[in-house]
């Protein structure tokens, strides 16, 4: 089975491209803390490693407008989707491979005050 569950902080506010066929797709990239204790965080934090995990997120129809519409940067977001891998060849000759997830359900997790004061509504 290939589905996974995110939950974490969008690193910028999406941007909304849409094709001449009228489909649309969004990209974002969200901040998911890694599973760590308060210790074990400060600890990673002190040594310059990282603490959280950078996916890649692709948002397609109408959920990729919705998105674009009322989220942005720091908002608190929850993915369900499928890891899909795919590679190229870049102008260099070399491989590259890259993961990201496609999103089946996206959720908005703001509380509704909170999006209010910052023009998301969830």
């Amino acid at each position: 089975m290939n589905q996974v569950s995110l939950v974490g902080r969008l690193t910028l506010t999406p941007e909304l491209k849409t094709f001449q066929d009228g489909n649309c797709v969004t990209k974002f990239n969200l901040a998911v803390d890694r599973y760590l204790s308060g210790v074990q965080k400060e600890e990673k934090k002190s040594e310059g490693k990282a603490t959280a995990d950078f996916p890649r997120i692709i948002v397609w129809g109408k959920q990729a407008e919705n998105c674009c519409k009322y989220l942005k940067k720091g908002s608190m977001t929850s993915v369900v989707g499928r890891v899909v891998t795919s590679s190229f060849e870049n102008n260099e000759g070399d491989m590259v491979y890259m993961t990201e997830i496609v999103a089946e359900r996206v959720q908005f997790l703001d509380p509704v005050s909170n999006t209010k004061e910052k023009g998301v509504i969830a």
